[in-house]
């Protein structure tokens, strides 16, 4: 009797191993766009190739590691060994580079990540000294008015469109940057600049930028909107050529 319950547990033993040894089939990486799929696969799963039902076991006994600039991601488990992996990017609304670091703001102007490249699609803003800055805690900006109207600024140029290169675009996906100087401050599109000056009648300068910019596309310069004034029917404007 106790020899066909040792060949039995003998062979259970052997089952749980083939399972154990039995990889992943396929990955798929869903609501990314920082990471490579090889970057997310060594960040999640490790270097080594991920076994399935161990990765199974993993997910129900073991916390998430935290992933630069991930909030959190999701794992589900698929027929033929398959894991669908949700991911659930941070809330970013720009960049500011200190020393050899780029310092990710979300919307409320926290610092949410730190890193040395800086990430497509997000606007690095320039002129403002920065002396430290502690993760999880709003950047230590002099004027707290200078970050409202950085925000300001990003959720104007993340909702309107214009005509650009025969597109209708988002203002977003062609600023480049947007720079200080003191409280005053200035937009980038490459080689064309808008100067917005002080906060006051800032919302009215925006709409007046969307509706001029088009005109000087292809164009070389600053365009200056400092001295707008609210209630104009149409904004006269000053543009100087490079």
């Amino acid at each position: 009797m106790k020899k066909w319950i040792l060949i039995l547990l003998a062979l259970v033993l052997a089952a749980l191993a083939v399972f154990a040894l039995l990889p992943v089939k396929s990955i798929r990486f869903d609501g990314d766009s920082v990471y490579t799929e090889a970057e997310l696969k060594e960040l999640i799963f490790g270097t080594d190739s991920p076994k399935y039902y161990p990765a199974r076991l993993k997910e129900l006994f073991t916390r998430h590691k935290e992933i630069p600039f991930l909030a959190r991601y999701d794992l589900v488990f698929g027929a033929e060994r398959s894991i669908t992996v949700h991911l659930y990017e941070k809330s970013l609304a720009g960049c500011i580079r200190f020393q050899n670091y780029y310092l990710y703001f979300d919307w409320d102007g926290v610092l949410v990540e730190i890193g040395t490249q800086k990430l497509d699609g997000l606007y690095e803003v320039r002129g403002l000294p920065v002396e430290h800055a502690v993760k999880g805690e709003v950047l230590p900006v002099s004027d707290s008015g200078i970050l409202h109207t950085i925000l300001t600024l990003n959720q104007f140029l993340n909702r309107e469109t214009i005509s650009w290169n025969g597109k209708t675009v988002l203002l977003g996906s062609i600023c480049e940057g947007i720079r200080f100087k003191n409280s005053a401050v200035q937009l980038e599109f490459g080689e064309l600049a808008v100067y917005l000056g002080e906060s006051e009648n800032m919302e009215g300068k925006l709409y007046a930028m969307e509706d001029i910019l088009p005109e000087l596309e292809g164009r070389k310069g600053t365009l200056y909107l400092d001295s707008y004034q609210s209630g104009a029917a149409r904004p006269n404007y000053v543009f100087k050529e490079k």
